[in-house]
């Protein structure tokens, strides 16, 4: 086992609302030389580039839901793969994620008609509650009831585990997907305190990485009135193990 397996580097780390160094969801998972992308809000093609990750080469995205903080750019990458002068993209693009996926896709293009492909083929893969492989890659799934369909991700990869939560709620199954993760990347919408019933705060998500023996908390999709301070206090009352804050650009190995 190499002495990082795993790299994960936050393309976005906020929501929707404009903030410096909170920009809307995208995160990128490098397990050796494979490189995955999980959500990808407004803007994330743009800050990919500026960590090294060429459009043309994006071959499957993550998605844990369909709001737009989350989507948007799915249509940037479409309409890119047609328009780009001397250059035609043959692979495939795999969308993997939550019920519905395709069909979201699907109306999207009949609005946005110059992103339809127009030399090679969306794969869409819902995943159902469970476990899967992907790439010779266990991949777990489970409901965060955020929304409906919204779903976390467990890949396990050469001996280590990768969580990402999507948005969540505070919820049982977000513990059993969690446990004993190397990586456990969590939603934080909020500080401690906030009334809040479809996201996490800092001690719903502390108190779920302590139930499920994380390693490592990586806390993400803060809003922008959020003070990182209280959160990382607040955080450290209710899990002993590592935690990190993040804003754009943050990197994370294991």
């Amino acid at each position: 086992m190499s002495p990082a397996s795993m790299k994960l580097t936050v393309v976005g780390a906020g929501t929707i609302l404009p903030a410096h160094g909170r920009s809307p969801s995208c995160h990128l998972l490098e397990l050796g030389d494979r490189r995955y992308i999980f959500d990808l809000g407004p803007g994330a093609l743009g800050r990919l580039a500026s960590h090294g990750v060429d459009y043309r080469q994006i071959d499957t995205l993550f998605i844990s839901h369909l709001h737009p903080d989350h989507v948007l750019d799915v249509v940037t990458l479409l309409q890119a793969n047609n328009a780009t002068p001397g250059w035609q993209r043959i692979k495939p693009l795999r969308l993997i994620g939550c019920y519905g996926l395709e069909e979201f896709v699907t109306r999207l293009l009949t609005i946005f008609r110059d992103a339809i492909p127009e030399t090679y083929a969306l794969q869409f893969n819902e995943l159902s509650v469970g476990r899967h492989q992907i790439d010779g890659i266990a991949v777990e799934v489970a409901l965060t009831g955020h929304t409906s369909n919204s779903i976390a991700f467990r890949l396990e990869y050469e001996g280590r585990a990768f969580v990402y939560s999507g948005d969540a709620t505070d919820v049982p199954a977000l513990v059993e997907i969690a446990r004993d993760a190397d990586l456990f990347l969590c939603e934080c919408s909020f500080s401690g305190g906030y009334p809040t019933e479809d996201h996490l705060t800092a001690i719903t998500a502390s108190r779920i990485a302590q139930s499920a023996n994380v390693r490592h908390l990586v806390l993400t999709h803060t809003y922008p009135s959020i003070e990182h301070a209280l959160v990382l206090e607040q955080a450290g009352t209710m899990f002993g193990g590592e935690i990190t804050v993040t804003t754009d650009g943050a990197v994370v190995t294991c």
